[in-house]
C-alpha cells in the first residue's frame, strides 16, 4: 500500500510539472508582428504658369510643301517653350503643289524632317493638311487626297509620337471642310475623307472635325459616346471637335446647329476626345470677355487653342487679367493633396502607396499616359520602376482621383534609402526618357527638369529585417 501510495504521489507530481511546462510554453508564443503606420505627407500648391506636353495655347506655323521653304527652326521652338510656357503647334501643311499630283519625295523628306525638328525641341503638333489658303483657290478631289494619304501614311505611322491630334483637313479652305471645290463639303465627301484618315493614322491617334454635327452624321449616331467604348480602336472613340470661331457669334459661326443640345453633346463628349481650335473676329456679338470664356472652356472643356489668333478676342483677356488663368487651366492641370506610405519595408516586402491628386484643369488627358512609381537609392542613384497600369485619362476635371496601389520591393534590392517619386512618361519609346514629354504636377518643390519625375517628398528604408510582411502579388520595382 505504502508503495503504491508513493508510485501515485509521483505521478500526481509529475502531472502537474508537466502542466505547468505546457502553460508556460503557451504564454511565450511569439507575438505578432504589429502593422507599420503608413507616413502622412501634404503637399502645398503651385500656381505658376509651366509647359505640359498635349494641352495649352499653340503657336501658329504653316508651309507649303514641295516649295522648299517654311521648314521649322528647332531654336525658335525651343523658345516657345521658355518665353510662353507652350509645348504645341498649330502645324498647317499646305498641299498647293500637289493638287494633281503625287507627293514628292523631297516633299515627303522635308516634312520628316520637320517632325524631327518638333522631336529636338520637345515639341507635338495639332496637324493639318489643306490644298487653298482662300476661299478662291480649289482644293483637291478624293482621288488625289486618297493618295496622297497612302504616300503620308508610313510618315504618319513613324512620327506619330509628336503628333498630338490630327485635325480632318483637307477640305476647302484651310481645310475647315467649307468652300470645296471638288465637291467634298457635304457628307459623302466628308465620309470619305474621315473614313480615309482614319485609316490611315495609327489607332493611338485621334482626330479633330471642324462641327459636332460632322461626327454624327458621319457615324449615324446621336448618342454620346459610353465609358466602355472611350479610349479603344474604334472609330467612334478617335474623332473630338476643332472650333474655329469660339464665341465669335450667337453659333460660333456655324459651329452649331442647335446651340444648347450641341455644347452639351460636346461637353459629354469631350470627357474622352479633345475640343481644341481659335478665336475669330465676332459677328452680331461683343468680344467674349474672360469670365465668360473661362465658363465657356470649362463647359466644353478644351484642351488647346491658338494664342496667335484671333488677337483682338485673345488680347481682350489680358487686359481682364483672365489670361493667367486660362494658361493655367486650358487642357489639364494635376495638382497632388495628399498621400500616404509606407516608410519601411523589407526585401521581398510589400509596399503601398495611396496619393490623392485633382485635375484643376478644363479638360482630361486625350491621349495614353503610363503612371510610375520610382525609387532612387540616395547614395547610389540606382533607380527602381513599377508601372501601375493605371489609366490617368480617367482623372477628370474638378475631380479627386485616387492612385492605390501595392508595390512588390524585389528580394535582391539592396537595402538603403530611397527618394520615391510619381512619373508620368510619355508612353511612345521616342519620347518615354526625355523630360519635356512628361507631366508636371502642380505643386511646390516636386519637379525633376532633369528626370521629369514628381517628387513625392517622401523616403523609403528598405532593409532585410522584417519578414513578416512578404509580397505575393505580380506587380514589383524593377530596374
Amino acid at each position: 500500500m505504502h508503495s503504491n501510495y508513493k508510485i501515485m504521489n509521483q505521478i500526481l507530481i509529475l502531472i502537474i510539472l508537466l502542466s505547468g511546462l505546457l502553460g508556460s510554453t503557451a504564454c511565450t508564443k511569439k507575438p505578432v508582428a504589429k502593422p507599420v503606420e503608413p507616413t502622412v505627407v501634404n503637399y502645398t500648391t503651385d500656381n505658376s504658369i509651366f509647359p505640359n506636353p498635349e494641352r495649352g495655347f499653340s503657336k501658329y506655323t504653316e508651309c507649303n510643301l514641295g516649295t522648299g521653304t517654311g521648314f521649322l527652326n528647332e531654336s525658335t521652338l525651343r523658345q516657345y517653350r521658355i518665353n510662353d510656357n507652350i509645348t504645341l503647334i498649330y502645324r498647317i501643311v499646305y498641299l498647293k503643289n500637289f493638287r494633281s499630283t503625287p507627293l514628292s519625295e523631297t516633299a515627303l523628306a522635308d516634312l520628316d524632317k520637320d517632325f524631327e525638328t518638333m522631336r529636338k525641341a520637345g515639341i507635338k503638333c495639332l496637324l493639318r493638311f489643306a490644298y487653298s489658303s482662300r476661299e478662291e483657290e480649289p482644293d483637291a478631289p478624293f482621288s488625289v487626297i486618297s493618295q496622297h494619304l497612302d504616300q503620308l501614311k508610313p510618315y504618319l505611322e513613324k512620327n506619330a509620337d509628336v503628333i498630338a491630334v490630327m485635325q480632318a483637313g483637307f477640305i476647302g479652305a484651310w481645310g475647315e471642310g467649307y468652300y470645296s471645290s471638288s465637291g467634298l463639303n457635304s457628307a459623302a465627301g466628308r465620309y470619305q475623307v474621315y473614313n480615309k484618315l482614319l485609316r490611315s493614322l495609327p489607332v493611338t491617334r485621334m482626330i479633330e472635325v471642324r462641327t459636332p454635327s460632322y461626327k454624327r452624321e458621319f457615324f449615324q449616331r446621336s448618342t454620346n459616346l459610353t465609358s466602355d467604348e472611350a479610349f479603344s480602336t474604334l472609330d467612334i472613340a478617335r474623332v473630338g471637335f476643332h472650333n474655329d470661331c469660339f464665341l465669335a457669334s450667337a453659333n460660333d459661326y456655324g459651329t452649331y446647329d442647335n446651340v444648347a443640345v450641341d455644347k452639351a453633346y460636346i461637353s459629354r463628349e469631350c470627357l474622352f476626345v479633345p475640343l481644341g481650335g481659335e478665336t475669330c473676329p465676332p459677328s452680331g456679338v461683343d468680344p467674349a470677355n474672360g469670365t465668360k470664356a473661362q465658363a465657356e472652356m470649362r463647359y466644353l472643356r478644351w484642351s488647346h487653342l491658338n494664342q496667335d489668333y484671333f488677337n483682338g478676342v485673345n488680347d481682350l483677356w489680358k487686359t481682364d487679367g483672365s489670361m493667367d488663368n486660362i494658361k493655367r487651366e486650358l487642357g489639364y492641370r494635376f495638382q497632388l493633396t495628399a498621400g500616404e506610405f509606407t516608410g519601411e519595408v523589407g526585401q521581398g516586402g510589400s509596399f503601398k502607396a495611396r496619393i490623392i491628386l485633382k485635375n484643376l484643369g478644363y479638360a482630361p488627358l486625350y491621349n495614353p499616359r503610363l503612371v510610375e512609381l520610382v525609387l532612387k537609392n540616395t547614395e547610389t542613384a540606382e533607380i527602381y520602376k513599377a508601372n501601375l497600369g493605371i489609366d490617368p485619362r480617367l482623372w477628370k476635371p474638378t475631380l479627386e482621383s485616387e492612385i492605390d496601389t501595392v508595390v512588390g520591393i524585389p528580394g535582391d534590392m539592396p537595402a538603403g534609402v530611397y527618394e520615391l517619386y510619381l512619373n508620368l512618361p510619355d508612353p511612345e519609346v521616342t519620347l518615354y526618357s526625355k523630360p519635356a514629354y512628361s507631366i508636371r504636377l502642380a505643386n511646390q518643390n516636386v519637379w525633376d527638369e532633369t528626370t521629369g519625375y514628381n517628387k513625392l517628398n517622401m523616403t523609403v528604408q528598405v532593409g532585410n529585417e522584417n519578414k513578416d510582411d512578404i509580397y505575393s502579388g505580380s506587380l514589383f520595382f524593377d530596374k
